[in-house]
Order: structure tokens, then C-alpha cells, then sequence
């Protein structure tokens, strides 16, 4: 049976143990994303020096990319119950700075074996 989140931190922590480091050795990147509704605030993603780091609050300077979604939509689309560039073209998730980011983004990380 897929892995299903119920929390954020849940997810933020399985980010955290399927990044690849190897992949992430040329990728220097701030992602700013701002959750809103129940469960949700501040958080960015940070990728340096084949590094991650995922740190609630808020990045210092200009994030690359500024993502902005209910808590709910987001825990959704990494749920699978929603297509992400539906929930796009929709309007349910709002993107500010270099969007072809969000595609590059995908190949630092490698999917669990239950998923």
C-alpha cells in the first residue's frame, strides 16, 4: 500500500530521507514554500553543496522559487489524489521565480520502495 502523509512534518521528513545527494552536487537552490490553512506556515527548502536542508520559517534574501498552496492541496498532491499541473492551471498553487525548478527539483530525490 503507497505511503499516505497526514502532517507536513511527516512529509518534510521523508523529503529529507530520499534526497540524493549525489544528484544535488551541482544544484544550489532556495525554495520559499508558504502553506496556508490548518496545519500549515512557513517553511524553505534548501539545496547547497549537495546538501538539503528543510527549515520552517522564512528564507533570508530572494528565495529561486516561492511555492504558495493550502496545507490540505499540498498533502494531496504528494498524496497522488491531485495532478499537479491541474491543481496549477486551477489556480490552487501559486508560483513565483523560475518554475522550471520545480521539474528539476523531482530528480534530487529518490521514491521509497513502498510508494
Amino acid at each position: 500500500m503507497p505511503k499516505r502523509f497526514s502532517s507536513i512534518e511527516e512529509a518534510f521528513r521523508l523529503l529529507e530521507q530520499q534526497f540524493d545527494p549525489q544528484a544535488a552536487q551541482t544544484t544550489e537552490v532556495t525554495v520559499q514554500l508558504h502553506l496556508t490553512g490548518q496545519g500549515g506556515g512557513d517553511w524553505f527548502i534548501r539545496v547547497h553543496q549537495g546538501q538539503l536542508q528543510v527549515v520552517p520559517g522564512v528564507a533570508e534574501g530572494t528565495p529561486d522559487l516561492t511555492v504558495t498552496l493550502d496545507t490540505a492541496d499540498y498533502l494531496a498532491l504528494l498524496n497522488g489524489e491531485m495532478d499537479p499541473l491541474a491543481a496549477y492551471l486551477r489556480g490552487k498553487v501559486k508560483v513565483q521565480g523560475d518554475v522550471k525548478l520545480v521539474y528539476r527539483l523531482q530528480y534530487l530525490f529518490r521514491l521509497p520502495e513502498d510508494w
